[in-house]
């Protein structure tokens, strides 16, 4: 198993014998630069992808582990997040163009040489954040929340 920086998550598929393989990636923050997200500063996300090739598809588990920084919607300071995530995924091979895709299956051409997981692992960080970032209770910046406070009106 080897360990490497990833601006892009690509399994080489071609040629790869039946059985079953694990790929570990760690995302940086020159992965999120590369979808000019702003919103995320300095990062560290391990990634696991568990595969097992079979003659027909390719089952994989994508495990997502680490924290990042964004700004606390209240105060402006930096917050860490944690970040986990899991997912199972199927890829079947097929001739035939099928316009269905779901998070879960992929279908990919039988003459395919890689998987390319960038964007999907990019989607499922994103998806894992919670939809509001806030210190936690008491930890937000004073002399902002004081600003805040006396522009509130009673």
């Amino acid at each position: 198993m080897k360990k490497e920086a990833a601006t892009d998550i690509i399994i080489p598929i071609k040629g790869l014998s039946s059985g079953v393989f694990t790929y570990l990636y760690t995302l940086e923050q020159s992965f999120f630069d590369r979808f000019e997200n702003q919103d995320i500063r300095e990062a560290h996300i391990e990634v696991i992808v568990s595969m097992e090739k079979q003659t027909d598809r390719i089952r994989m588990d994508v495990d997502l582990k680490g924290s990042l920084l964004r700004s606390c919607d209240r105060c402006l300071g930096d917050v860490t997040i944690p970040v986990t995530y899991n997912a199972p995924m199927v890829v079947e091979f097929c001739k035939t163009v099928i316009e269905e895709e779901s998070d879960e299956f992929i279908i990919l051409d039988p003459t395919a040489t890689q998987i390319d997981l960038t964007q999907y692992i990019y989607d499922s960080v994103c998806v894992s954040l919670p939809l509001q970032t806030l210190h936690p209770s008491g930890y937000c910046d004073p002399e902002m929340e004081q600003k805040i406070a006396s522009l509130t009106i009673n």
